[in-house]
């Protein structure tokens, strides 16, 4: 029996096949690739966008209205940078606000319940990221002190704009115009994770956040430490309502003989002839203690 074998045509046909569907199963794979690393960018780029977002309403939502404007203030920059050859938006957002949450959980850091806080973009190896200054004390430099943290990198644009309940601009002062109505926030993210990728999709997002335009009570901190005070009396046996209490110059509770948080302090001689002070502590015992010459 004779066997007829394959002719050149016939492999060349069969090779050229085979290199159409390898080269076919090689594009889409590449292309498999691209999509998932392409959707992974815009993921990170939208993660970055959010959380920047939220970082910025949470602050600009508790700006401080105060009857005192030197308690108050909110002031928007208008800058530009360049970001892969364009000009993105670079504003700046210097603001007095308050929080309900201390920054550190122990019962005593230091710190108030008001804030300066400024927001910027600041340039690194890859792009850009958002950065946070917050000072826990409102002084006479808003625009120092305090710790810069970063708070979302890959942030490349940054836009504020105020509302004044007819028109939006780009640049607002509270010095001058008070407080505004609103305020617009657009971020845009990149999703790049190295300076190689050139490419990587950016993610916009943009929102209002508006602003309590009714100051809340200047008392509120005021009562909040006469109920500390009358608290620290109660545990010295102190009763504030009595006359004879008082104020000393530093703030503390003198008692009618002149003694402090119910520390009684009387001048007397003693047996040597020699100025002496007796002290009777809130026990009720007394110690005698030479006076100053």
């Amino acid at each position: 029996m004779n066997r007829r074998g394959f002719t050149l045509i016939e492999l060349l046909v069969a090779g050229m096949m085979a290199a159409v569907v390898l080269g076919a199963i090689t594009l889409s794979l590449s292309q498999l690739g691209s999509s998932k690393a392409i959707s992974r960018q815009r993921l990170e780029a939208y993660s970055r966008c959010d959380m920047a977002m939220r970082t910025l309403r949470k602050d600009i939502i508790t700006t401080l209205r105060r009857g005192d404007l030197f308690d108050t203030r909110l002031h928007i920059t208008d800058s530009t940078h360049r970001f892969q050859g364009e000009v993105v938006n670079k504003d700046e957002l210097l603001l007095f606000d308050g929080t309900l949450r201390a920054n550190k959980e122990i019962d005593f850091n230091g710190e108030g319940m008001e804030y300066e806080t400024q927001f910027r973009i600041e340039t690194n190896d890859i792009s850009s990221a958002l950065w946070k200054r917050r000072d826990a004390i409102l002084d006479d430099n808003p625009i120092g002190g305090g710790m810069a943290t970063p708070i979302s990198n890959g942030v490349i644009a940054l836009q504020f704009e105020a509302f004044d309940g007819f028109s939006w601009f780009s640049q607002w002062d509270s010095d001058e115009f008070g407080m505004p109505q609103a305020i617009r926030i657009t971020v845009t993210a990149s999703g790049m994770e190295s300076s190689e990728e050139r490419d990587a999709p950016l993610v916009t997002l943009r929102t209002v956040v508006p602003i309590d335009r009714y100051q809340s009570p200047d008392d509120k901190l005021v009562l909040i430490a006469e109920e500390e005070e009358a608290e620290r009396l109660a545990l010295l046996g102190i009763d504030p309502d009595e006359g004879d209490i008082e104020l000393n110059a530093g703030g503390s509770a003198a008692g009618p003989s002149g003694g402090v948080g119910g520390i009684g302090i009387q001048p007397t001689k003693g047996d040597g002839g020699k100025d002496t002070i007796i002290i009777t502590d809130p026990d009720g015992n007394e110690h005698e203690i030479p006076a100053d010459p």
